[in-house]
């Protein structure tokens, strides 16, 4: 017995693939859309958030100062550890701790931290190489330090 083409089922097949594959299409193309849309609402409108100052602290490595008030501690960044740190600090003991903390740090005209000229009483910047195993914190560290007349002294530093 012959093998008889039935057209109708040829037809209703196709269509059935075409319709499919369309329909995957239309599926995938929403799901990329909405990947590419959830990423850059992500990023552009991504609050930073408090975190605890020993997080912060430990990621750099560096102990908080003996006297720190006032410390606010934030970080930002989905897939990147990136840490905002400002606190108050008695002043005479700022460089003291600078030099314990950050005894790899260089001069603000050697680091690119600092396009000018530093604006503040003083200027850390600290860059460590990303590919050394052995650096488990922040490899860039961006300080600086603003003195007051009350014998404190505000510090700012972002570490990433």
């Amino acid at each position: 017995m012959p093998l008889r083409i039935q057209p109708f089922r040829v037809v209703e097949n196709a269509f059935l693939a075409v319709a499919g594959g369309f329909a995957l299409w239309v599926a995938w193309l929403t799901l990329s859309t909405a990947w590419t849309v959830g990423g850059v609402l992500l990023a552009v409108f991504q609050d930073d958030y408090g975190v605890p100052c020993k997080d912060a602290f430990a990621y750099l490595p560096a102990p908080v100062p003996d006297g720190a008030t006032n410390l606010r501690c934030r970080s930002h960044g989905a897939l990147d550890e990136t840490y905002q740190v400002t606190f108050r600090m008695p002043q005479a003991d700022l460089d003291t701790w600078v030099a314990a903390s950050f005894p790899d740090r260089k001069p603000p005209d050697e680091t690119p931290f600092f396009l000018d000229s530093c604006k503040y009483d003083l200027c850390v910047g600290v860059m460590r190489d990303r590919m050394d195993r052995s650096n488990t914190g922040a490899t860039d560290i961006a300080l600086t330090a603003h003195h007051a007349n009350d014998g404190t002294t505000l510090v700012h530093f972002d570490a990433s």
